[in-house]
């Protein structure tokens, strides 16, 4: 039992280590592409726990258009 716990335990902060990095990411792309306004929706951003989503965010970035687009990516 307390080995599948610090598995657990484990996982949750890979996961964590990773939704931070893919953040951080996301904060440097948006003040990059979008300045003030694209930092207006991290905040939207920084909420979502998804981190297959959040890799999907990254990997748009560079190919959107307006933060309209960003926002269709995150509120399907």
């Amino acid at each position: 039992m307390v080995l599948a716990v610090e598995k657990n335990l484990e996982i949750f902060q890979k996961d964590t280590q990773i939704k931070q990095a893919l953040l951080l990411t996301i904060e440097i792309g948006l003040k990059l592409k979008f300045s003030d306004e694209g930092m207006a929706i991290f905040f939207e951003i920084s909420e979502i726990n998804d981190v297959k989503l959040l890799e999907a965010i990254v990997s748009q970035i560079p190919n959107l258009a307006s933060t309209d687009e960003l926002q269709k990516l995150y509120s399907e």
